[in-house]
Order: structure tokens, then sequence, then C-alpha cells
């Protein structure tokens, strides 16, 4: 089976995986979440002054400071975590749909933890 045909067979699968309610609900908040993200920078970049405060888990100072455009990482690890995590889903959703559900609770949660993370740093600072 070559790597081609390991994508496109879960790709078949993926209408029949969003037909069921929960699944196209978790996929539409994951959405919302992403797009909250990209309007918000979209709205608010210009007022952002050159360094913002990104990386919490660093000593109190500069070292958390990065660029404004270091803020457009959070809406692009959402769509990353999105397309793989429901690309996992729906390639386990016959065998495991427990797991499967897992996968797009995940992607849900990382997007809304970016989304409010981003909300937070962006009103912190303009």
């Amino acid at each position: 089976m070559s790597f081609v045909d390991l994508i496109v067979q879960p790709l078949s699968n993926l209408g029949h995986f969003w037909q069921q309610k929960v699944n196209s609900r978790l996929l539409r908040w994951n959405l919302i979440f992403i797009a909250i993200q990209i309007g918000l920078l979209a709205w608010k970049f210009t007022q952002l002054p050159p360094q913002v405060p990104l990386y919490y888990s660093l000593p109190w100072g500069e070292s958390q400071l990065a660029t404004a455009s270091y803020l457009f990482l959070l809406p692009t690890i959402s769509i990353v975590a999105l397309f793989i995590d429901n690309l996992f889903a729906v390639s386990f959703f016959k065998n495991q749909p427990l797991l499967s559900r897992f996968s797009v609770v995940t992607s849900l949660l990382i997007s809304f933890f970016s989304a409010f993370t981003l909300i937070r740093i962006v009103f912190l600072i303009s």
C-alpha cells in the first residue's frame, strides 16, 4: 500500500464521519475558534507593539518576548492540529470510534486554548 493510498482512503470516509451530529458540531466549534484567532490577529495586528509576551514558561523579562509576527503560530498550530487529528479520527473511525472521538476533541482543545492564549496576549498589551 502506497503513501497516497494511506491518505486517500481515510479522506474518502470523511463524509460519513462528519455526518454524525457530534463530530460535525465539534468541527464547527473548532473552525469557530480558528476563525476567532485569525480575525483577532487581522483586527489588532497593526496596533500591537513590535515585541509581545509569548513564551510564558521562560523566566520573566525579555526572554518571554517574541516579535508580533510569532503570534501567527497559534492559529497555524490550531489548523495543523485540526488537519492531523481529523485525519487520524477518520482513519480510526470504523475500528476505534472512541479513539477517533478523542482525537477530534483534542484538536478542539488545542484550538480553544490557542484562542484563549491569543485573546489574553492581545488584550493584555493593547
